[in-house]
């Protein structure tokens, strides 16, 4: 069985092909007294942008600005701190995917939950997305132990293109986010539904992925019993 650091990165997305062009050029750039960890705080400090930006559409939805703002830095730092290793031939393997793993999942976490508290989605249904998140997560790390494969994007949509739609949603959520539902006499938005469904789409995926891969493994183990 493969250790994680071996597992072979599977990453094939719309954004992918700009990426690996530009990226390598823009760590390049970079001065020399900036390292990989300072662009992995830096990314922290975006999550956290983007959780003020959040919770201050309490006093005007035009803070979901900010938010943007906090997307596209954390893209960048996120996207350039292993980047900014190979360029300079100073990876870290299991260093590197430990902490780098850790703080997406804090930053997706903070930030479904901190979506939760503001005016925009409600509590329980940002708590359901992050569940739905966080299952997906720890599949794909134990894809990576189990089958020496780490699944990064899935129908060419991976962490580049979530951005990237959320920054759109986030646009147009300062002019629209109608109440479509009365659910036990309460409002749902638009935004509510949405992430409702796609919260169980992850869960869904989850079951059905999770499942196949066991079965898969379970043969595999088999063979191997009957022909040793």
């Amino acid at each position: 069985m493969e250790d994680q650091k071996k597992a072979k990165r599977i990453i094939d997305t719309w954004t992918g092909p700009w990426e690996k062009r530009n990226l390598p050029k823009m760590a390049a750039a970079l001065p020399a007294w900036v390292s990989s960890d300072h662009l992995t705080v830096l990314g922290i400090i975006a999550a956290l942008i983007i959780c003020a930006g959040y919770i201050l559409t309490w006093n005007s939805r035009w803070w979901l600005m900010l938010a943007n703002f906090g997307f596209v830095l954390h893209w960048w730092a996120d996207s350039l701190d292993g980047t900014l290793a190979r360029v300079r031939h100073k990876e870290r393997e299991q260093y590197g995917y430990f902490v780098d793993h850790i703080c997406d999942a804090f930053s997706t976490t903070v930030i479904c939950i901190t979506f939760g508290f503001s005016p925009l989605m409600r509590l329980e249904v940002a708590l359901f997305l992050t569940i739905g998140y966080l299952l997906l997560n720890i599949y794909a790390h134990v894809g990576a132990y189990s089958e020496g494969i780490f699944r990064l994007s899935y129908a060419k949509v991976g962490p580049t293109e979530i951005r990237i739609l959320l920054v759109i949603v986030n646009t147009i959520l300062i002019f629209w986010n109608p109440d479509i539902l009365v659910i036990n006499d309460t409002l749902w938005t638009l935004v509510d539904v949405v992430g409702t469904i796609v919260a169980g789409v992850f869960m869904i995926i989850f079951i059905i992925v999770s499942i196949k891969d066991a079965i898969k493994l379970d043969r595999l183990d088999r063979a191997k019993r009957n022909q040793a």
